[in-house]
């Protein structure tokens, strides 16, 4: 079985460089054509899904929408791939972070995981590891089987926790693995077994879209 996963278009926040997080901000136009083009990219491989899986976050619905087009497939909305909350940090600008005292803890989340200790309505990493754990072990390994192509929308830092869970490795390498606005990665299923084949594939010339990593 192959697991598409997708991150969604461009935002407004995004083109701000601000934290998202569980802030439900919708896409830019610009957002919008990404997966647009995204979902064109796939079409000219003859890539069709037998399930699609969203965030409830309408970031990530709007681009499930615009990739699955007019095929007739339920969008499933799993709260499970919402993106990571970041509590009272959500909208303030990324430079802030190195650059403002009262971000000092902030600044950890992203610059050493391992260190951040999650406050003010945030979420820890141990709770988005966990729920994209579950994720994967009890909604995407029992389709093994019965699906073919499976195709997951949701968020930078969600995404980073399913494919972590996956290579297994240490938490302060979480940033390093690089998510632009709808890149895709693949994962395969194969007897019980998850591996990434391939991480940020896009359909389209990387520009300003790298923007934003949330």
């Amino acid at each position: 079985m192959n697991l598409y996963i997708m991150r969604h278009g461009e935002t407004y926040w995004n083109q701000e460089a601000r934290i998202q997080g569980s802030t439900d901000i919708p896409l830019t136009e610009y957002g919008m054509e990404l997966a647009r083009l995204t979902r064109e990219g796939m079409e000219k491989e003859g890539l069709h899904f037998d399930r699609i899986y969203s965030s409830p976050l309408i970031r990530a619905r709007q681009t499930a929408e615009l990739v699955r087009a007019d095929e007739p497939i339920p969008i499933v909305i799993d709260d499970r791939l919402r993106e990571m909350g970041f509590g009272k940090a959500e909208g303030i600008f990324l430079r802030d972070l190195a650059e403002k005292e009262e971000y000092r803890e902030w600044n950890k989340c992203f610059l050493a995981p391992s260190e951040y200790v999650a406050k003010d309505g945030a979420e820890s990493y141990a709770e988005v590891l966990g729920r994209a754990k579950d994720f994967l072990e009890h909604e995407i390994r029992p389709l093994e089987g019965t699906c073919g192509n499976v195709l997951v929308v949701a968020h930078g830092a969600l995404i980073r926790a399913l494919l972590l869970n996956i290579t297994g490795q240490e938490l302060d390498h979480y940033w390093e693995i690089h998510q632009p606005n709808c890149c895709v990665n693949l994962v395969t299923l194969r007897g019980g077994v998850f591996d990434i084949a391939y991480t940020e594939k896009t359909y389209y010339n990387v520009d300003v879209a790298t923007r934003g990593i949330l």
